[in-house]
């Protein structure tokens, strides 16, 4: 009974003032019952209290296993990021050696587009100007030809006059000739005759 008693002092040291006065009117036999149910609490607490340690023990393993892990892949990570900036780099790099050299052939190409431009147009001048003289020297052979013709129709007309005047003269020098013997006749038959009464 002493250690009962003892039990008793000690759990109704551990309560208020005011619980101590409430639990000193109550049975012993509850107060005994009640502090084997704090202690059975006490006890199961302690257990899950010891239990979650240990989960949190292993919680804290896996945690650090998981923060190992994910340092390495944070490190991986890192590495292949600092490759892609690597690449990265280059081909900006190599772009905007594309976009100088591009730049260049434009430049070249546009040059060439004015120049090749210009000598079109030169040409197309030319074109348009030997065209013209063509024209021009088109029409000069077409009035050389007109003239030509012309004058072609004259020398025949004058040809034809020639010829008719010909005809004409050969005709007259016909009749001349023709009077000629006549005369030249006339003339002996008139010498034949007067010689005769001159002597």
């Amino acid at each position: 009974m002493t250690e009962l008693r003892t039990c008793w002092v000690f759990f109704s040291l551990s309560l208020p003032l005011a619980e101590r006065l409430f639990q000193k009117k109550r049975n012993q036999m509850d107060l005994l019952d009640d502090h084997i149910h704090v202690g059975v609490n006490f006890f199961a607490t302690s257990q899950e209290i010891a239990r979650e340690w240990q989960l949190m023990g292993e919680d804290t393993l896996d945690f650090e296993a998981a923060k190992k892990a994910f340092a390495k892949e944070k490190e991986k990570f890192n590495a292949e990021k600092k490759g892609l900036s690597w690449r990265v780099a280059d081909a900006k790099e190599k772009l905007a050696k594309e976009k100088q050299f591009n730049t260049n052939k434009q430049k070249e190409w546009e040059i060439a587009c004015e120049r090749t431009n210009k000598e079109l147009q030169t040409q197309r001048e030319a074109i348009f100007r030997l065209s013209g003289e063509k024209t021009k020297n088109g029409d000069e052979a077409e009035q050389e030809r007109a003239a030509h013709r012309k004058r072609e129709q004259e020398y025949v007309e004058c040809i034809a006059k020639l010829e008719k005047f010909a005809a004409e003269k050969v005709a007259e020098s016909k009749a001349s000739e023709l009077l000629v013997e006549e005369v030249t006749a006339d003339y002996k038959w008139i010498l034949a005759r007067a010689v005769p009464l001159i002597s």
